[in-house]
């Protein structure tokens, strides 16, 4: 890991667990029960390749949309997660 700042996600990664009480970061890191969900999502996540693309006009490119009737200029969503409160004030 950089001696200043995170570069990849496992710098973040190791971040948080010096950071993060245990039981936090393994509520975080891990999954439930045989972390079948989390092995597939890993799979799915390490399969998607990244297309760099420089010096292209962007413009003209809307990333607007509509979500539950509601016009977003950025189509940006999270859902709601457990022990939110724990990771962020008024989580």
């Amino acid at each position: 890991m950089s001696a200043t700042l995170p570069v990849t996600v496992d710098d973040y990664r190791e971040l948080a667990r010096g950071r993060l009480p245990r039981f936090l970061f393994d509520y975080l890191d891990g999954g439930a029960g045989t972390e079948q969900t989390l092995a597939v999502n890993t799979m799915d996540w390490a399969r998607l390749r990244l297309r760099q693309r420089a010096l292209i006009d962007v413009g003209g490119i809307d990333t607007s949309t509509q979500l539950f009737g509601a016009s977003l200029a950025l189509p940006v969503a999270f859902a709601p997660i457990g022990l939110a409160g724990m990771m962020a004030r008024r989580g």
